[in-house]
């Protein structure tokens, strides 16, 4: 699941960027009042899934180094999980 949520983070942020700078998504942003053309919606709504796929990379790398650390204080200090 981390290898997934990886490769969509990246690979959304990478059309997003291109569409924002490449395509003008930038230039029709700042200067108009909307509405929008579909290169700065798409451009958002993947910048949007980046951060939401970081978040989830983010949630469970710190879940993961919680879990081994529980584990190995277990380990260590001779106490069951849960107790």
């Amino acid at each position: 699941m981390a290898k997934i949520a990886k490769w969509l983070m990246l690979s959304s942020f990478a059309v997003a960027l291109v569409l924002w700078l490449g395509f003008g998504g930038r230039s029709e942003f700042v200067a108009s009042a909307g509405p929008y053309s579909a290169v700065v919606q798409v451009s958002g709504w993947l910048a949007l899934l980046g951060l939401v796929s970081a978040t989830w990379l983010t949630i469970s790398f710190f879940g993961a180094l919680i879990r081994r650390t529980v584990a190995r204080n277990a380990v260590r200090y001779g106490m069951k999980r849960g107790r």
